[in-house]
């Protein structure tokens, strides 16, 4: 059996996040790109986001705008121009589950300090929220502590994904999770891809956006790489064991005496309409070794600690395992901003943050643009597209 050959300007292989961004740039700049996923859309990282476009606050919580802060701060700006149609990709058909975030304190010296000086650091960003204007979750007597409202949304990654895919979801092609992959040549600069006995693709330029995917891709090839990192989290779900007692809709993020949240919640509807609370933040990141019945009976605790004002229905719980794949730093600390490597035609690409994958198709196209990426004319048979990933609300419960 003869493999299929086909033809493209440029290959992107990962449909999550950053992978659809490039795509549909490249293709919307009369560029054929042809985009390989090998499993389901988004089913990595990007579904197991919490949907924030972050502007980089809570990255400034010690009063210092660090440079993770900068980079990102033009993200939730840039985002806005997309979602209202008059972007680079229009976004306007995306869901907003909310225009903006909020920061809490506890009435507790420690962590109003912290919310002072996160304030200080970002003013045109994080606006105190006036008693007649809280929502109802801080709206009760018993709420004390310091409320900020934060410029950052936070979107509906499903109805995201739908809209980076509709445009060009012909040219992106669905492939065996078991094939393997074999460069032509194994060296940089690259004429081929193949993949298993089914396919030979060739094209000027091939580029990865496979976030952990990527380490195996580079397996193959006999050159130096960059090195990737995994910085796991084990993040928390809960929702109401009954549809007619839902979970209040929040948000927000609580605040401590340290430099990161205690908690990140935010509010999603699983298929029954149920309010789901997908809870990250220091939780998350210390909860990577522990089992589930630990994990969710800290999460109980913490609840209890930073809302003790509201009265929680019965509550079914999941934990979710994710790994953020980047490129190796020291003492696997974050990145600071999106991140490509270049070796003649093959890129290796991070995106790091949700925020981040305009910036780094920016990155990208800059490359391509240096190289003298050629829009060529191509005509290949018909070939299967990949299909979306579910929901992580309505897998993580099951």
């Amino acid at each position: 059996m003869s493999r299929q050959l086909l033809t493209t300007d440029v290959v992107i292989i990962g449909a999550g996040i950053a992978g659809l961004w490039l795509h549909h740039r490249l293709n919307d700049l009369g560029f054929h790109a042809l985009l390989l996923e090998n499993g389901e859309i988004g089913r990595g990282q990007t579904l197991s986001s919490q949907g924030i476009i972050h502007g980089g606050s809570k990255y400034a919580l010690n009063g210092i705008l660090s440079k993770a802060a900068q980079v990102i701060s033009s993200m939730p700006n840039r985002w806005k121009t997309c979602l209202q149609g008059q972007g680079e990709i229009d976004l306007s058909g995306v869901k907003k589950l909310t225009e903006h975030q909020l920061l809490w304190s506890r009435d507790r010296l420690s962590s109003k300090m912290v919310s002072f000086f996160a304030s200080k650091a970002l003013r045109s960003r994080m606006q105190p929220v006036k008693k007649e204007n809280r929502p109802a979750i801080f709206a009760d007597k018993a709420f004390r502590g310091a409320l900020y409202q934060l410029d950052e949304p936070v979107l509906d990654v499903v109805s995201l994904l739908d809209e980076l895919v509709k445009p060009w979801q012909k040219r992106m092609l669905a492939v065996s999770r078991e094939a393997e992959y074999q460069w032509q040549p194994s060296t940089s600069p690259v004429s081929s891809l193949l993949i298993g006995e089914q396919y030979e693709i060739k094209a000027q330029h091939f580029v990865l956006t496979a976030g952990e995917g990527n380490e195996k891709l580079l397996q193959g090839l006999s050159q130096p790489q960059p090195e990737m990192q995994r910085r796991p989290l084990q993040m928390v779900l809960c929702k109401s064991k009954q549809l007619d007692k839902p979970l209040p809709v929040i948000y927000a993020h609580s605040l401590g005496s340290g430099s990161k949240p205690i908690a990140t919640i935010s509010s999603h509807k699983d298929k029954q309409g149920n309010v789901v609370w997908y809870i990250g933040g220091n939780i998350a990141e210390e909860g990577v070794n522990k089992s589930h019945t630990q994990l969710v009976a800290e999460a109980r605790a913490l609840l209890a600690d930073i809302l003790p004002w509201v009265a929680l229905p019965e509550l079914e719980w999941a934990t979710h395992a994710v790994n953020r794949a980047e490129p190796k730093q020291s003492s696997l600390t974050r990145p600071d901003s999106a991140f490509i490597s270049s070796y003649d035609n093959l890129h290796v690409c991070w995106p790091t943050k949700l925020a981040l994958a305009p910036d780094l198709a920016d990155q990208m196209l800059a490359a391509l643009e240096s190289a003298d990426l050629k829009a060529g004319d191509h005509h290949n048979p018909d070939y299967p597209q990949p299909s979306m990933a579910e929901p992580l609300w309505d897998r993580a419960f099951s």
